[in-house]
């Protein structure tokens, strides 16, 4: 009976143990719930990782730790709390891998007792003793992009399987900190980028005459979408002279920032140098040079240029193409190809170029375009061409500008099936109205 009595007593005492204990580790999960909470919040991860640290030595009660993090170029970043990246590296299981490696491959915690190492701290000075070990990864969606390394359990003992878990539920958190921390700073620069882009989008429509410029005897009408939020393609109107037009329209050759860049330098090129020009077949020779000094060092980009110089004193227009597609000079129902030139601009230096005139009249129109006006393709692969486009502009000679762009517009949607050509598109249209 008295046996029966202290077993009765034992097994009590054992569930009260085992109570006990629960309610010691539901504790310790609602407390780690709460610290996760925080680490995820925190968007910051020169933060994140010290506030990990601080709070896993604090928890499986460790001397000195480490957290670090694997990137995809195989280098870590970490913090250390006296335990220095030198010494975690030089630390190994029995088998001879390396700790950080171990966990990697297993994706699970790890307890070893009985490490007796001595080495350098993180300073250098004196030394440190490591006695046992107990290393979790951060983990998630299966995936170990971290571990924490915690040394020395205080006061002196070994770690058990309650602070194997606990710093296993805290590595998850961590993890998911960390990642959040990451995507958080990457938006960050994301929305940094795009602010720059809309910055530089600006300055570019800034370097570009209004869509409708009116000059005494001249209309000018532009239209331009580009594929990328900055693009190549380039317009200009200049008046070099009482009566004098000079009309430029390029396309560098490629899209976004780097073809922005050349654009606004051949803008201030041509600005310079059309001050003082004594023709357009000079001009084109001296832009020329200046981008093959500016482009040799860039790689295989070009520059293709319509010049085009309107006297409306002598009803001439004058031009210059540089390796562009051709200009159409509308009149009384006929249309006259400008493609007489040269090469397009920034590759060979020295080159000569011809230029040619014709002569115009009240109510003739100029069309100048770039590649990505006829380059487009229909759902059948069919391009739109500049056969078609030359067509559309002779069906359009009396037009006025917004019906012709409206229904231009219209054109574009049906040879928009390719989004992988989209090209920046630029059309200039001039009308002489004296």
């Amino acid at each position: 009976m008295d046996d029966l009595l202290k077993t009765d007593e034992s097994l009590k005492k054992r569930v009260v143990q085992l109570e006990d204990k629960l309610d010691d580790q539901v504790t310790k999960i609602l407390d780690l719930s709460r610290l996760g909470a925080v680490f995820t919040s925190i968007m910051d991860l020169k933060m994140v990782l010290p506030t990990v640290m601080e709070t896993a030595l604090d928890i499986v009660k460790g001397e000195v730790g480490e957290i670090v993090i694997f990137d995809l170029n195989g280098r870590q970043e970490s913090v250390s709390w006296g335990l220095s990246p030198k010494i975690t590296d030089r630390l190994h299981i029995k088998t001879g891998e390396k700790i950080y490696e171990i966990i990697k491959q297993t994706k699970e915690p790890l307890i070893i007792d009985h490490v007796n190492f001595k080495g350098d701290n993180l300073s250098g000075v004196g030394s440190v003793n490591i006695e046992s070990l107990l290393i979790a990864p951060l983990k998630t969606q299966d995936k170990v992009i971290g571990a924490i390394t915690i040394a020395n359990k205080k006061p002196a003992g070994n770690f058990d399987d309650d602070d194997k878990f606990a710093l296993d539920v805290l590595g998850s958190f961590a993890a998911v900190a960390v990642l959040n921390a990451n995507l958080h700073q990457e938006a960050l620069k994301k929305q940094k980028i795009e602010h720059e882009l809309e910055l530089a989008q600006q300055v570019q429509r800034t370097l570009m005459p209004e869509k409708v410029n009116t000059f005494e005897g001249l209309e000018v009408f532009t239209f331009n979408a580009q594929a990328a939020q900055v693009g190549g393609d380039f317009y200009d109107i200049i008046e070099v002279a009482d009566g004098k037009y000079l009309i430029i329209v390029a396309d560098v050759s490629n899209k976004g920032v780097p073809a922005a860049l050349i654009m606004s330098t051949v803008r201030s090129y041509v600005r310079v140098v059309a001050l003082n020009m004594d023709s357009l077949a000079e001009l084109a020779s001296k832009i020329n040079n200046l981008l093959c000094h500016d482009i040799q060092n860039i790689g295989n980009m070009f520059v293709t240029m319509f010049f085009g110089l309107i006297d409306l004193s002598k009803h001439v227009i004058y031009s210059v193409n540089a390796g562009h597609p051709p200009g159409y000079l509308l009149s009384n129902g006929k249309s006259t190809k400008l493609k007489t030139g040269g090469l397009f601009l920034g590759q060979f230096s020295d080159l000569e170029y011809k230029e040619i005139q014709n002569i115009i009249k009240h109510g003739d129109r100029l069309f100048v375009f770039t590649d990505g006006l006829f380059e487009c393709v229909n759902s059948k692969g069919e391009m739109l061409g500049l056969a078609n486009v030359e067509k559309f502009l002779l069906q359009n000679e009396h037009t006025s500008w917004e019906r012709l762009l409206s229904k231009l517009k219209g054109l574009l949607e049906k040879y928009s099936y390719d989004e992988g050509r989209v090209d920046d598109t630029t059309l200039m249209m001039v009308e002489v109205k004296k």
